[in-house]
């Protein structure tokens, strides 16, 4: 695998260096990260299954699309690219809608997160080597489903999503 470089960031979410990814996770450096929450043509929410090769929380739900900002991108760069690269659907900066920034913390693994709603249904494709399954769900059976097996999902979405939940407008 190739190495993956992240700016390193402090409290205000300035650059101040450079660090790998290995680094950023081992040492808790304060790094940037996307998540994206899509819906499905059908009006549910597109749920992903991370991988059980993944490094971090293998094998559990999580939001539609997430994934790091590489040294030197912005916030909806990485956000378009993640989408193209995890569920082969092009978007263009101009389909996100910010719901939510989250200060780096315990919970999701010392990263700044912008959280998005991707404004158009999609029809999503998982890359294989990142994602083991797909799902659209309607918010109630979520609901239900996170009340009810709360370890089934990533610690981050657990932690994120009721807040970017508030935060969700119809799509148009």
């Amino acid at each position: 695998n190739m190495e993956e470089w992240f700016d390193w960031v402090d409290r205000t979410d300035r650059v101040i260096g450079v660090t790998s990814r290995e680094d950023a996770h081992r040492l808790g450096l304060f790094h940037r990260a996307v998540h994206l929450y899509a819906w499905g043509m059908n009006g549910g929410l597109i749920l992903q299954k991370r991988s059980n090769s993944k490094d971090l929380e293998p094998g559990l739900w999580t939001v539609s699309c997430s994934g790091h900002v590489d040294r030197g991108e912005s916030y909806e760069f990485a956000a378009t690219r993640e989408m193209t690269e995890e569920l082969n659907v092009s978007i263009e900066q101009s389909d996100l809608r910010e719901l939510l920034r989250s200060d780096p913390c315990p919970e999701n693994g010392y990263e700044f997160i912008r959280s998005y709603q991707v404004s158009q249904p999609i029809n999503p494709v998982a890359d294989s080597s990142e994602i083991s399954d797909l799902r659209e769900i309607g918010l109630l059976e979520l609901y239900e489903w996170m009340a009810r097996e709360p370890t089934h999902f990533a610690s981050s979405f657990r932690y994120l999503f009721p807040l970017a939940r508030k935060k969700f407008s119809k799509l148009t």
